[in-house]
């Protein structure tokens, strides 16, 4: 196995990533909020909240109710559940999203709030997830939903899907991160990946996939 390793390192997925701007003018269109159908604030809240944190999907699944904590300048989400990366003494992740008073249509926060509002006339104590399933009784998911939920917002957006899948999101928002200034420790605090990892650089850190009639655009401010 160790001769394997060394003839085949690990390989990045992508050469390439998607520009965020492609899926963000999609998912500011589906507005006014109150006027979505279930399917469709369902899917702006997982693509804006994906977008904004570039944490791994299995980590949405993980939400619960009572980790959202609202205050004047966003919503904080204290996942208390376990995830893939949790480690024993470590902190367990926690998800920022500020209002964005200046672009509310892309604003993250003002969206959960919505989606929370909207689904509250069918929840129960069994229902403290904070994304439920679609159809009616409205079970929490799990992350092979979000992942399907997502790839269906990356398709709409016009993304190729049969490149990219719904853990492509972590390489373009942290791409573009990257791009706009942001360091790389930040960047790291706000992924998920320790201080000493190099995942970001090796794996995520990806230009813009190039067109014949457009160039990059700058990610909304993260």
């Amino acid at each position: 196995m160790k001769g394997i390793r060394k003839t085949r390192p690990p390989k990045p997925r992508y050469n390439q990533t998607w520009d965020p701007s492609v899926v963000l003018h999609y998912l500011e269109k589906l507005e006014p909020l109150d006027g979505l159908t279930l399917e469709q604030l369902t899917y702006k809240t997982i693509g804006l909240i994906s977008l904004v944190t570039a944490h791994p999907v299995q980590s949405f699944s993980k939400i619960m109710l009572d980790d959202l904590q609202l205050n004047a300048e966003g919503i904080e989400i204290r996942i208390s559940a376990a995830i893939k990366t949790s480690k024993p003494n470590s902190p367990q992740p926690l998800l920022y999203l500020p209002f964005f008073r200046d672009h509310p249509h892309i604003c993250a926060a003002r969206t959960i709030s919505a989606y929370v509002s909207r689904t509250s006339s069918f929840r129960d104590a069994s229902k403290n997830q904070l994304f439920l399933g679609l159809p009616s009784p409205h079970v929490p998911v799990t992350s092979q939903t979000n992942s399907r939920w997502i790839k269906a917002v990356l398709k709409s957006s016009g993304i190729d899907t049969n490149i990219f899948c719904a853990h492509s999101v972590r390489h373009a928002a942290t791409s573009a991160a990257s791009r706009g200034g942001l360091s790389l420790d930040l960047i790291r605090q706000r992924a998920g990946w320790s201080a000493t990892s190099s995942v970001f650089a090796r794996f995520y850190n990806r230009p813009i996939q190039a067109s014949e009639d457009s160039f990059a655009r700058t990610v909304f401010q993260l």
